[in-house]
């Protein structure tokens, strides 16, 4: 009896044992999990570079196309289930601005350690309805070279937004977080005008009265005007007005516009541009 008492005694232990292992494995996973969302807080401002063969074997470096005035939508994925929702609205908001800006926004998607074949991703794509794979380029990221540790990783699915000379990081998100299109959206307005004033040339200084504005601005400018745009945050063009024979200090009405904040573009007679920032109230 006092055997059987000791095997029944051993067998206990080694339940509990179990459910000890159960429970800290639990806790290991919450916690991981938390440090993957605050990751997405105290991760870097600024991208880290990293240079990789796409699925058709062409090179990419992530500071050249930056440098080049793209703006980079990266996505890591497993791929998974969880990542689904993310790699959706990351592509949904990077391709509304394929009329408006084309060829600005690059999609990116990488297997997030390089355990996934080109096949794979492939396949996760197309079952899942991801995108057009006509609109993306992919990585199987052999050799973990574009390594989603340099951007406060890990986390499935996580979307970063890139761009800029300074290669700033607009957006960098985690997990469920990435189910955030709107987010992601705005993200990649705010990259496109940030590149557009730093490529746009300076030499046309102006100013714009009033400012802000509310139903009309005079751009005050020491040379004759060809043109003026308005624009949106995403590139989109709201307004305009062509002075063929060039305008000294010509104004424009912002009828029909709603209440935000927009770019002044003027272009003079000489060929020289400028860019400048107001508010409509």
């Amino acid at each position: 009896m006092s055997c059987l008492k000791n095997v029944a005694k051993l067998k206990w232990n080694d339940i509990k044992t179990t459910k000890k292992h159960k429970a800290m494995k639990q806790i290991i996973t919450t916690a991981a999990l938390a440090l993957g969302s605050l990751s997405t807080i105290t991760a870097q401002t600024n991208a880290t570079n990293w240079t990789a063969p796409d699925c058709n074997s062409t090179n990419h470096t992530l500071f050249t196309n930056l440098d080049n005035g793209k703006i980079v939508v990266m996505v890591w994925v497993m791929p998974c289930g969880s990542c689904i929702n993310g790699a959706k609205a990351a592509y949904n908001a990077a391709q509304s601005f394929a009329a408006t800006n084309p060829g600005k926004v690059v999609y990116y998607l990488a297997d997030d350690i390089g355990d996934a074949t080109c096949t794979d991703l492939t396949n996760w794509i197309n079952t899942n309805s991801i995108g057009s794979l006509g609109n993306m380029t992919l990585f199987s990221n052999a050799g973990n070279v574009i390594k989603e540790s340099d951007f406060g990783g890990p986390g499935m699915p996580h979307v970063t937004v890139m761009g800029g000379t300074d290669h700033k990081i607009y957006y960098n998100k985690m997990n469920g977080a990435t189910n955030d299109q709107p987010g992601i959206t705005s993200a990649i307005s705010a990259a496109i005008t940030a590149t557009n004033v730093n490529t746009v040339a300076r030499n046309a200084v102006f100013t714009v009265l009033p400012n802000p504005a509310s139903d009309k601005i005079t751009v005050n400018y020491n040379n004759p005007i060809r043109k003026i745009e308005v624009t949106a945050l995403n590139g989109t063009v709201v307004k305009k007005e062509v002075f063929e024979k060039g305008a000294m200090n010509p104004t424009i009405k912002l009828t029909g516009l709603a209440n935000g904040v927009f770019m002044v573009k003027i272009y003079d007679m000489d060929g020289n541009a400028g860019i400048q920032k107001i508010v409509k109230e």
